[in-house]
């Protein structure tokens, strides 16, 4: 009796779990019906140049680095392009030096940088005071940023391209070891669609 007892109370207790389980379960269904649309695809390209030569990896050697002395500046114009088909925003995102030497990167962390954007290269002549609206000011690095996003229309439709003013100053103050170092401005733009 014993036995039938405790086999009756374990089929009672696996029945009660089996029930409870299955209590749990929920079924959802929905349905709708999309009605079909136009897609469309379009191309993301961002290049920099100078006049009518812009490329995606610019070597930007127009800021001549080997005349700058404490107290003064070198710079330089900078087209950035939009040569896709759909509307850009753009951003600095860094910039940095890639000169090798020792006497390189201490010019590099001893230089600010500035960045306006103007309405033509004459605008960025090499004495010409800073102009334009400012974007960037500040040390070279990888925080280096616009404050907001740049607009740039597709390419041929409206404004597709900014011409930007770069320029480089040591301070009166730099240190000594920046001496005769140069410059090679490596600067990086980061590109989302508008």
């Amino acid at each position: 009796m014993r036995k039938f007892f405790v086999a009756v109370l374990a089929a009672a207790v696996l029945v009660v779990l089996f029930a409870g389980a299955q209590g749990t379960a929920a079924l959802w269904r929905a349905s709708e019906q999309a009605a079909p649309g136009t897609v469309t695809t379009g191309s993301l390209s961002l290049a920099v140049g100078r006049g009518a030569v812009v490329e995606r990896d610019y070597a930007f050697t127009e800021l001549d680095s080997r005349t700058l002395v404490p107290g003064e500046f070198v710079q330089a114009p900078l087209v950035v392009s939009n040569t896709g088909t759909i509307g850009l925003g753009y951003g600095l995102a860094g910039a940095s030096s890639s000169a090798p030497l020792p006497a390189d990167g201490a010019l590099a962390g001893a230089l600010e940088l500035s960045i306006n954007a103007v309405v033509d290269a004459a605008a960025c002549g090499e004495n010409s005071l800073p102009s334009g609206t400012p974007l960037y000011k500040g040390p070279l690095g990888p925080a280096a940023a616009f404050g907001q996003v740049r607009s740039l229309a597709a390419s041929g439709r409206g404004t597709s391209q900014e011409t930007l003013c770069v320029r480089v100053t040591l301070p009166a103050g730099a240190p000594q070891g920046a001496a005769g170092g140069r410059l090679a401005l490596v600067l990086q733009w980061r590109g989302g669609q508008q």
